[in-house]
């Protein structure tokens, strides 16, 4: 067992810490949770009363009681008061965003590779030649997003059976370019 002596400002970040961990770990699953990450919030989240945050979470008990009526064990985790302080959803929307660009612009990148230089591109090129444009192709659609964030992104998608794409959600389709 470790033993270690926070003060409460730190203790106050350790539990924004652990959510904010928890969040990103298991927050888009719906099944097949990381049980590691869940009963470490557990645990640290069991402390918070003690030291002095006892609105930072709540419990339930998850088993019946004993002979003597006292309950085999209970679950601590964040509050809906906690859950919904605005600077921890700040912090998670911040991670968002940047990751969102971040992912969307490599992803991009690669797609444009594929179709300047053909495919298996990032195979048939040296890696530093490849990261070089890579980094190149990603840097310009990070300025794209920093700029206008997501307002001219556009999905156009092709029309069965033509030559004829069709942006999403709009009306009028436009002729296939040399793409």
């Amino acid at each position: 067992m470790i033993g270690l002596a926070f003060t409460p400002e730190q203790f106050k970040t350790l539990l924004a810490m652990i959510y904010i961990a928890n969040t990103i770990a298991n927050g888009h699953r719906e099944k097949e949770y990381l049980k590691e990450y869940d009963d470490l919030e557990q645990y640290i989240f069991s402390r918070a009363g003690a030291a002095g945050f006892p609105a930072a979470t709540w419990t339930h008990k998850v088993s019946g009681a004993d002979a003597d009526n006292v309950p085999h064990e209970e679950h601590h985790h964040p509050s809906r008061l906690f859950e919904n302080d605005q600077a921890i959803i700040k912090l998670i929307d911040e991670y968002d965003h940047a990751m969102l660009d971040a992912l969307l612009a490599e992803r991009l990148s690669e797609r444009d590779i594929e179709r300047e230089c053909g495919p298996s591109a990032k195979s048939r090129m040296a890696v530093d030649d490849y990261d070089d444009l890579l980094d190149r192709h990603a840097e310009a659609y990070e300025e794209e997003f920093e700029q206008f964030g997501l307002a001219r992104l556009a999905v156009v998608k092709e029309l069965p059976n033509t030559n004829v794409k069709k942006e999403a959600g709009g009306e009028a389709p436009q002729r296939k370019t040399g793409q």
